[in-house]
């Protein structure tokens, strides 16, 4: 390890690795250190993934490509069936995008979390390691903080630039199971249903192997609790002969930070809040806000600027990229914060009878947004159900 960097990446998942690999593309001498002690640990077992993303060096994480989602309501289903991406391995799928940054010229350290920001003046200057009675200063130009939002170790910018921390009112928690024994059924089970999961979700994932996931996500639940009481009462057929054999808890923050860039530091992922509110889904913006972080910080110290004002180009690509898309899937979870069941259930009714169950799963997983929002909001009772100051403000975004 030498003494000092171009860039540190604080974090070992797709954000951090992605922001690795390009800079070390542009040029840059890149560290990434990972808390865990191997890529594509003990994280989560499976993700929903957009196939924009799975470039052919990444299709062997591909466990299950979804032409089938099943939206459960408390009185309704809707059935979709198309191309809508796929379920991946991410344990595999990390390990890939490592061996990419790797081959690219970075450098990874497994088994070392950041637990400090070295500052100095008013800018960020390096990180600090510490694991059982070792310590080690690593000195840079730029820090990507890509430590993600759940952990004491996590949001590195937030906590240690910035001296805050995740505000629990706008957090949404998830529990997930690993099942094995259970029903080989290749579609995607969505579930809504504010009892279980307030302003949130269940889901089913296919794995393949008689594997599959089983998750919840909500605001103010207890996540493995809320996950028991739901497969215990909801009674599902693919998984009646089927026993978790893991479990992945996790955080997520509901919106991005208001500034997601400092002296010397970039924040990317789930650490920047780059998570799409409706479905929790946060891959795409992990994948291309860390390419962009990547380019950014190596152009920054090129041209010998590294403080706020030559890094806020970050700030300004990634927002204008997808600031409106996050915006819209905030809004579309405030127009159901409010009996958000009944609301549900008559959204469910109205795309069963107009024919819009492509549009859902679009809405849901934040893909060809605002196409998907202009067909569905045609439609007055649609309208209605969200109430027209929200209708108003989401419309003006997609025009």
């Amino acid at each position: 390890m030498v003494d000092r960097y171009d860039v540190v990446v604080a974090g070992g998942g797709p954000a951090g690795l992605i922001a690795a690999k390009t800079a070390a593309a542009q040029g840059g001498k890149v560290l990434l250190l990972e808390l865990q002690a191997q890529i594509g640990g003990q994280i989560q077992s499976a993700n929903w993934a957009p196939s924009e993303l799975l470039t052919p060096n990444l299709k062997d994480a591909v466990v299950s490509d979804v032409k089938e989602v099943r939206f459960h309501s408390s009185r309704h289903r809707l059935i979709a069936r198309g191309n809508f991406g796929s379920i991946i391995d991410r344990g595999v799928f990390d390990k890939l995008l490592a061996n990419e940054a790797i081959a690219g010229g970075a450098e990874i350290i497994v088994g070392c979390p950041v637990k400090e920001l070295l500052i100095g003046g008013e800018a960020v200057r390096g990180v600090r390691i510490e694991a059982g009675g070792w310590r080690e200063d690593i000195e840079c130009e730029v820090v990507i903080d890509a430590t993600g939002a759940r952990g004491e170790w996590s949001g590195l910018m937030l906590k240690k630039a910035m001296g805050m921390d995740w505000n629990a009112e706008k957090l949404i928690v998830s529990n997930e199971y690993l099942m094995a024994n259970a029903e080989d059924d290749q579609a995607v089970d969505i579930f809504f249903n504010s009892y279980f999961s307030p302003q949130g979700n269940a889901w089913i994932y296919p794995l393949g192997r008689s594997l599959a996931l089983a998750g919840i996500r909500g605001v103010r639940i207890h996540p493995d609790i809320a996950l028991d009481e739901f497969m215990g009462r909801m009674k599902i057929p693919r998984l009646e002969k089927a026993s978790p054999i893991a479990a992945y808890r996790a955080q997520l923050p509901f919106r991005s930070d208001p500034v997601t860039y400092g002296n010397g530091i970039i924040a990317v992922g789930s650490s920047a809040g780059q998570v799409y509110p409706l479905s929790g889904h946060g891959l795409k913006y992990a994948m291309e806000c860390g390419e962009i972080a990547g380019r950014v910080a190596v152009d920054a110290i090129t041209e010998g600027d590294v403080t706020k004002k030559g890094l806020e180009e970050y700030e300004r690509r990634w927002r204008s990229k997808f600031g409106v898309e996050l915006k819209i899937g905030q809004l579309l979870c405030e127009g159901l914060k409010i009996s958000p069941d009944k609301k549900i259930n008559l959204l469910f009714d109205l795309a069963d009878e107009l024919k819009l169950q492509d549009a859902i799963v679009k809405i849901f997983t934040g893909a060809e947004l605002k196409p998907s929002i202009s067909k569905l909001f045609e439609h007055a009772g649609v309208r209605k159900i969200f109430g027209r100051e929200i209708y108003e403000k989401i419309i003006a975004m997609c025009e």
